[in-house]
């Protein structure tokens, strides 16, 4: 949304004008803002509650993902890691206490409650014969995973709004094999039964708590490795009732081999892919569900894990466009950044880099457009002749920045808008600068990606 003011030579326009003009990127829209994972490394509870406050005021998000290991949890079958769980719950009702919504996600499967005749299978490079986490629970051991679904929501209630049963259930990494030489539809199917009894198990420990099918990753060739979306959550559907789950849940990526990666465009292939542009796909397949997309993001840097990777800019101004996108669909509940913070682990190639903030702890322009509480004030003052004065400051929900580079555009009577300096902010984001009109023109700024200024009119 943007409010333009004219400002004509013969006048100057007091800052109070140009503030209340200048352009925020703070949305209006009911769907609500997520990060992945809090992340919090601090040893102590002060620095945990000081983490937490940070991103519910300052980056305004509204919800935040926690992701939970069965095997951190539960190592060994009936003993649970008491320190861990409680530690967990700090953190959690920390976050429900400043007014963040939490999902919780579980991951993988413990070695004791692994299917151990799925051990003969594996994907290309994996041992075989030994024991993964994407290997899912033998059906003697369902009961143990409601068991543990209602250790957590017990240990949780009140503060979790929804679980997810497993991340990206579609693809290898979560669910191996995916189909196998007797059944086309082994993953799925064991995964409905996975959430069948994972539902029981959450609504025993918390009746309130959603219980979340789903966390689809956006594409799958129907073979051992994954499962495409949508024939995914059909066979889901014919093969749990829909009372089972309240809420269901996908990651809408835009997926690599394309140069269409804006959130708005399709898919090179819709039948088995869905991103943010066709997500109507899935809504269509459970109309009568609230969605929540727990993962979403651009990577600003390469990575062997991804193909797909963005300018920084681009990033900022492709989250405020997915945002808006998503606004679009009433069943849509929340759009989650995955995740908060860059990281690499080992291997640098394989690094997660579509966080807001970098591995250095620097803030990514995402970030502010993430929080939207950004304003960039613009006014003109004529000073004889042609010369104007441009001036203004860029304020965010950080305060005033200093050494950001901001694009100035003009246009003149007919024409389109160009950029034709730059100028970067100083001591408290503010800015100035000279420009020359031999006639009628108008300016605006920008922060790339993020937020721009009102428009003003020079006349010479």
């Amino acid at each position: 949304m943007s409010h333009r003011t004219s400002v004509v030579a013969a006048f100057f326009v007091c800052a109070l004008l140009a503030l209340m003009c200048s352009v925020s990127t703070a949305s209006a829209s009911s769907v609500i803002r997520g990060v992945d994972d809090l992340g919090l490394g601090g040893k102590t509870a002060k620095a945990d509650a000081s983490r937490i406050s940070f991103l519910a005021t300052k980056l305004h998000a509204g919800l935040v993902r926690v992701d939970v290991r069965w095997a951190n949890v539960e190592p060994r079958r009936g003993v649970y890691d008491q320190a861990y769980l409680t530690e967990l719950q700090n953190r959690i009702q920390l976050a429900a206490g400043d007014g963040l919504q939490v999902i919780v996600t579980l991951y993988g499967t413990p070695a004791w409650a692994s299917d151990h005749s799925l051990w003969g299978y594996a994907p290309p490079s994996y041992a075989k014969g030994v024991y993964h986490s994407f290997y899912p629970p033998a059906a003697n051991r369902l009961p143990d995973f409601q068991a543990f679904a209602t250790k957590l929501a017990s240990t949780f209630v009140g503060d979790v709004t929804g679980y997810e049963c497993r991340n990206e259930p579609n693809l290898w990494s979560s669910i191996y094999p995916q189909r196998t030489a007797t059944d086309a539809a082994f993953g799925v199917r064991r995964y409905a039964a996975m959430l069948t009894v994972f539902s029981a198990g959450i609504h025993a420990g918390d009746p309130h708590a959603l219980v979340i099918a789903g966390a689809t990753g956006p594409t799958g060739l129907d073979n051992a490795l994954s499962t495409d979306p949508i024939r995914f959550a059909k066979l889901l559907r014919g093969l749990v009732s829909s009372s089972v789950f309240d809420a269901y849940s996908h990651h809408p990526y835009a997926v690599g081999g394309t140069s269409r990666v804006a959130p708005e465009d399709m898919p090179e292939y819709p039948r088995r892919q869905v991103n943010l542009a066709n997500i109507g796909a899935l809504l269509k397949i459970f109309p009568g569900k609230p969605f929540y997309l727990t993962e979403y993001g651009y990577y600003t840097q390469y990575s062997l894990s991804f193909g797909i990777w963005v300018s920084e800019p681009t990033q900022a101004s492709y989250l405020i466009r997915a945002y808006r996108f998503a606004a679009r669909f009433p069943q849509i509940k929340a759009l989650v950044w995955f995740p908060y913070h860059d990281s690499s682990g080992a291997n640098e190639l394989f690094g997660a880099y579509s966080g807001l903030v970098t591995m250095a702890g620097a803030y990514k322009p995402s970030w502010f457009a993430f929080s939207g509480d950004n304003t960039l004030a613009l006014t003109a003052a004529h000073k004889g002749g042609g010369s104007f004065r441009l001036a203004g400051k860029l304020t965010t929900s950080l305060g005033g920045l200093a050494g950001k580079s901001l694009t100035v555009s003009r246009r003149l009577p007919g024409g389109k808008w160009r950029v034709v300096k730059t100028v970067k902010t100083g001591t408290g984001g503010a800015y100035h600068l000279w420009v020359k009109v031999t006639g009628r023109a108008w300016f605006r700024l920008a922060w790339p990606g993020v937020v721009h200024s009102n428009t003003v009119e020079a006349d010479a």
